[in-house]
């Protein structure tokens, strides 16, 4: 069933064209999603009471319009068809009548007291009544730049200020990392986003972002001292100002 969240814009939220920033939309549809499961238990307290947590597997987003500043929006969710350890759920924004964007997402349910993942059907349905699938029009994966194509875009530390409850950088936040390691991103916005996320990336671990770019699209894979992968990614960006002029 889907679950309908009204949202504002704030000044605070958009980047300097006025576009509500990528990683603040993610933001929004996932907290409609938190309090779809509030509205329709175990919410994520009651399952991290009970030794669980949610992690982001997947994300297939695209962003056909961007939100300015002053805009009320809507942001709507649904879980849908899920099986095995993939909890799957979609989402859309609109403004007005308008949908601006759409995503998919697959989660995995970590019971960390454990060490294990749960599958479905080993707790109660969680958060409401499953809806058919958003095909948002972005293959789930596709074929990479050889290894000699990449090179280094960046190298961070996980702060206090990027992690979440769970002492990992944030899954919104990737968008902003990746985002920022694009040339000439003044001049952008993002479009879709394909994120695989493969391994957490903790509080203090210093990445390296690798980057290659075919075709006008950029491909990302973000890499722990370790040498683990923590995700691989695709994003496409549309010109800011023929963008804002939809």
């Amino acid at each position: 069933m889907s679950y309908s969240d009204k949202t504002n814009v704030f000044g605070q939220d958009v980047d300097l064209n006025g576009h509500l920033r990528p990683s603040v939309l993610l933001a929004k549809l996932e907290d409609a999603g938190s309090r779809q499961m509030a509205a329709f238990p175990p919410s994520n307290d009651d399952l991290r009471a009970r030794g669980m947590a949610f992690v982001i597997s997947r994300l297939l987003l695209r962003i056909d319009r961007p939100l300015r500043e002053g805009e009320v929006a809507d942001a709507r969710t649904f879980p849908t068809t899920s099986r095995g350890v993939s909890y799957n759920r979609c989402y859309r924004m609109f403004s007005g009548d308008e949908c601006v964007a759409e995503a998919y997402t697959s989660w995995a349910l970590l019971n960390f007291r454990e060490h294990k993942l749960v599958r479905i059907g080993e707790t109660e349905p969680i958060g409401g009544e499953q809806e058919t699938p958003i095909d948002v029009g972005i293959p789930m994966r596709e074929p990479f730049p050889p290894a000699e194509a990449f090179e280094t875009a960046a190298v961070r530390e996980v702060y206090f200020s990027d992690a979440d409850i769970n002492g990992h950088l944030n899954n919104t936040k990737y968008l902003n990392w990746l985002c920022d390691c694009v040339p000439d991103i003044a001049h952008r916005t993002l479009h879709t986003a394909n994120v695989s996320f493969i391994t957490e990336a903790p509080l203090g671990e210093t990445l390296t972002i690798l980057r290659a770019e075919v075709g006008g699209r950029y491909f990302f894979r973000m890499q722990r001292t370790d040498g683990k992968l923590c995700c691989e990614a695709v994003l496409g960006f549309a010109d800011s100002e023929k963008f804002a002029n939809r």
